[in-house]
C-alpha cells in the first residue's frame, strides 16, 4: 500500500504518484522519507542499574584522581639539592654597573660629523650624535664652541 501524498507546491490532495498532477512537482524523494521504518529513540530502550552508574562514576573519580597525581609527579618544579660542606661557594654574582657616559667639548672648527667619525669609526652618520644628544636636532649645521656632548656607545669603537 502505497502512502497518499500532499503537494508541498500547490496543495493538491491524497497523490499516489511520484509526480503531482496539478503542478508536476516530483515528490519521490518525499515519499522515499514517508516510507522509511519508524525507528524507536534507543535511548528509552537503555535501562541503566544503579551498580552500573556507580561503578562509572568510580571509574570517573579513579581516572581524575589518577590525572591529578601524574601532575604532581610530573609537573612539579625540580627542587636544587642542598650543597654538602665539601662543595665549594662561590662569590654570589654581582650586577655590572653601566659604562660611564663618555663626553666631548666642542672646540673652534669641529663639526657633528667629525666628531661622530673621530669616536665611532669610519663611515659613521652624524645621525648618530644627534640621537645621543636630542638637543642638537634642528640645528645639525651648527654646534658651539664649549658645548659638551655626549658620546654614544658605538660598537665600532674600542
Amino acid at each position: 500500500m502505497k502512502i497518499k501524498l500532499n503537494c508541498p507546491v500547490c496543495d493538491y490532495q491524497e497523490i499516489e504518484g511520484d509526480t503531482c498532477p496539478n503542478c508536476d512537482t516530483d515528490l519521490s524523494v518525499i515519499r522515499m522519507l514517508k516510507e522509511l521504518p519508524q525507528v524507536q529513540n534507543p535511548l528509552r530502550q537503555l535501562k541503566i542499574t544503579k551498580w552500573q552508574l556507580g561503578v562509572a562514576l568510580l571509574l570517573l573519580i579513579i581516572g581524575i584522581g589518577l590525572g591529578v597525581i601524574g601532575s604532581f609527579i610530573f609537573l612539579q618544579p625540580q627542587l636544587q639539592p642542598i650543597s654538602s660542606p665539601n662543595q665549594v661557594n662561590h662569590a654570589p654574582v654581582t650586577a655590572k654597573e653601566p659604562p660611564k657616559p663618555i663626553t666631548y667639548t666642542v672646540k673652534s672648527g669641529d663639526h657633528i660629523s667629525a666628531i661622530a667619525q673621530q669616536f665611532c669609526g669610519e663611515g659613521t652618520s652624524w645621525q648618530v650624535m644627534v640621537k645621543a644628544n636630542p638637543r642638537l636636532k634642528g640645528r645639525e649645521d651648527y654646534i658651539d664652541v664649549g658645548e659638551v656632548l655626549k658620546i654614544p656607545n658605538c660598537k665600532e669603537r674600542n
